[in-house]
């Protein structure tokens, strides 16, 4: 049977060491290197950057696009899981409470009882910021401020005046 083209190939048609590539790389985000997974999927090269050349060209959309189709996919119901299950965050929260207490590191207890709180909204952080200039001035603040500077240049009366006089240009 004649090998399909990876154009028409759906993310269903993966082999099996492609899909643990994907699996491996979604599951350890941020952990682990595509060319960690790659090995991890059971690809062997004897060239030195064997691997790296295999991740690469499973995550070339131009040659394996139902690979990149596929880690699309995963990758987004990874996103979904996490955004949505606020409870998964909570317990954990609350498991890692209670490790730390039975372990008598009550400052790391607290602190996992303060993030699970925050999450919930029990504790804001409320910063606010006041900008002292023109702006935020009213009227009367303007008028007062501005008396006040006239007030204090009257008192710089010995001020030299080192404006140009006007020099004509007639001849």
């Amino acid at each position: 049977m004649p090998k399909k083209k990876n154009i028409l190939k759906t993310s269903e048609e993966l082999t099996i060491k492609q899909r643990m590539f994907v699996d491996k790389l979604v599951s350890e985000w941020g952990q682990i290197s595509k060319v960690d997974a790659a090995k991890f999927a059971g690809y062997t090269s004897k060239n030195k950057y064997g691997p790296t050349e295999i991740a690469s060209r499973l995550l070339n959309p131009d040659l394996n696009p139902h690979v990149v189709r596929y880690l699309e996919k995963r990758l987004q119901r990874e996103v979904e899981k996490y955004s949505k299950d606020k409870l998964r965050s909570y317990k954990t929260y609350d498991i890692l409470k209670e490790a730390a207490a039975k372990k008598g590191q009550f400052t790391a207890a607290i602190n996992a009882e303060y993030r699970k709180g925050q999450m919930a909204g029990y504790f804001v952080d409320k910063k606010e910021i006041n900008h002292i200039g023109l702006e935020g001035m009213s009227r009367e603040q303007l008028e007062q401020r501005l008396s006040e500077l006239e007030t204090k240049i009257g008192e710089g009366k010995n001020i030299i005046n080192i404006t140009p006089a006007k020099v004509s240009t007639q001849q």
